[in-house]
């Protein structure tokens, strides 16, 4: 990490004029480190979380040996070649373009030749600053996400639950139909994302749904190419207000 006492001397050893040709200035390498001191006084006023810090310093050390480094040494002339470690912060320009490349690559070779759909999972403003203030809650918005869809590809097994008058026993689970027999299965990805295009804090979910399903009853593929926006929204809104009125967060209630 960056040492506050002997800072302009460790940067003497970071090489500009390389990343100049790679990155460009308008990098956040260079960004972060013209803005390092008002970086520094966000997180000793504890605006900025330790975590946030520290992958700013590693993006700004990455391509440095303050990161460790590889020595190479030639058994026949001696040359030595040294091989600066990457930050593989997400965060970086150069490290997070390339993990973004293999992830995709990864879900492609994994995921069904069948349509897929994106569907855009958000929040209104009322609802944002529960999670400023106790980030364990974006995990919520992972399973309201994940039991809107179970409702939407099982609703053919809620219906006919509801019509037959069937009393729904409350499972512990909070995933629906996770252990029910003759469900269907569906495949997605998701990914949270906590900002937006302003860059304000706006979390939500991006999903990328199979639009081919298995029916474990009738052991077979079903074709769902077609989702009732109305009622998706309906369901997405039903699994949010739910899971957080388990929360008992304050003033919940009066804003629901």
């Amino acid at each position: 990490m960056i040492d506050d006492t002997n800072y302009a001397d460790c940067l003497t050893l970071y090489n500009f004029n390389h990343v100049d040709k790679i990155k460009g200035k308008e990098s956040f390498s260079y960004i972060f480190n013209d803005n390092i001191n008002y970086i520094r006084s966000l997180y000793n006023r504890g605006k900025i979380r330790n975590i946030t810090y520290d992958t700013i310093q590693k993006t700004i050390l990455c391509g440095s040996i303050y990161l460790g480094y590889d020595l190479f040494v030639c058994p026949h002339c001696g040359n030595e070649s040294i091989v600066p470690h990457k930050c593989h912060s997400k965060l970086c320009t150069s490290c997070g373009t390339k993990e973004a490349k293999l992830r995709a690559a990864h879900i492609s070779s994994i995921a069904l030749d069948a349509k897929h759909r994106h569907i855009v999972f958000t929040i209104p403003d009322l609802l944002r600053g529960y999670f400023i203030k106790d980030r364990s809650l974006l995990n919520l918005l992972f399973i309201a996400a994940r039991n809107t869809l179970a409702c939407i590809f099982n609703d053919a097994k809620y219906r006919k639950i509801k019509k037959k008058k069937i009393y729904l026993k409350k499972n512990k689970c909070p995933y629906s139909y996770k252990n029910d027999r003759n469900k269907i299965v569906f495949g997605s990805v998701l990914t949270l994302h906590t900002f937006g295009r302003d860059l304000k804090w706006n979390p939500h979910i991006h999903r990328l749904v199979c639009e081919e399903a298995f029916d474990t009853k009738k052991n077979k593929m079903k074709n769902y190419s077609f989702i009732s926006y109305e009622k998706l929204r309906k369901t997405w809104m039903y699994q949010v207000l739910d899971l957080f009125s388990k929360q008992k967060l304050k003033h919940f209630h009066y804003l629901k």
